[in-house]
């Protein structure tokens, strides 16, 4: 019998994803090394011009994501702001994580849609401070006199410091809890279609899948792609 699996992640999802992945651990590791001085002055030149290469491609696709595809911007965008009861409910407990890994807390967790309330409060927190980055990195590269001195190192310090806290909390927080949930992970990078099966969103994700299912049954398909 053929597994039912359904999508998780689309294919300009995917891409938008990865690029800005690699783009992103390349402009930290410029950027922190720079900006902390953990080279020297040669390789620092070097560093800052790869710096600005991989900020191109990062900048290119997320305007490439809002213009090419303004459907799936805007469903991510919808499905980031709709919090209801269940969603706050998940603060309650964190979703039950503190119990699972530490046996903290009560277990548990509200029934969530395609993100729970922590995805979706992170993933506001990322594409946030992916604006800032953007503003704030072109704007100390193309017009930094333009700004005057105050607003350059205030550009300048919210570029930093934004930068280096997500990645923090990516490598902490997402990048452990993406392997952890493994058929999620397989899903966005893979070489196949980016499904998960039903019953594991089922589990993690009802509500998602039960509007799935509900869209599908009135179209007359099938959850399996």
């Amino acid at each position: 019998m053929k597994k039912m699996v359904v999508l998780r992640h689309s294919t300009p999802s995917r891409i938008m994803h990865n690029v800005h992945m690699i783009c992103w651990i390349v402009l930290a590791v410029t950027g922190f090394a720079v900006y902390f001085k953990l080279v020297g002055e040669e390789v620092r030149a070097a560093f800052m011009q790869w710096h600005i290469y991989f900020a191109i491609p990062l900048t290119l696709v997320t305007l490439g994501y809002l213009v090419v595809t303004p459907d799936r911007a805007f469903m991510f965008a919808k499905e980031l702001l709709s919090w209801d009861r269940d969603t706050i409910a998940w603060w309650k407990n964190l979703g039950g994580y503190p119990y699972k890994f530490f046996k903290i807390g009560s277990p548990g967790c509200p029934p969530q849609s395609k993100y729970n309330a922590g995805q979706k409060a992170f993933a506001l927190s990322v594409v946030a401070t992916l604006a800032i980055l953007i503003v704030t990195g072109w704007s100390l590269y193309f017009v930094p006199q333009a700004l005057g001195k105050l607003w350059t190192y205030i550009f300048f310090m919210l570029h930093v410091w934004l930068s280096f806290l997500v990645t923090l909390s990516l490598l902490f927080v997402h990048v452990p809890l993406s392997i952890y949930y493994w058929p999620d992970f397989k899903a966005m990078f893979r070489l196949g279609p980016g499904t998960v099966p039903l019953e594991y969103a089922r589990e993690h994700n009802p509500k998602w899948v039960e509007k799935e299912l509900a869209l599908l049954k009135e179209e007359g398909g099938s959850p399996g792609h």
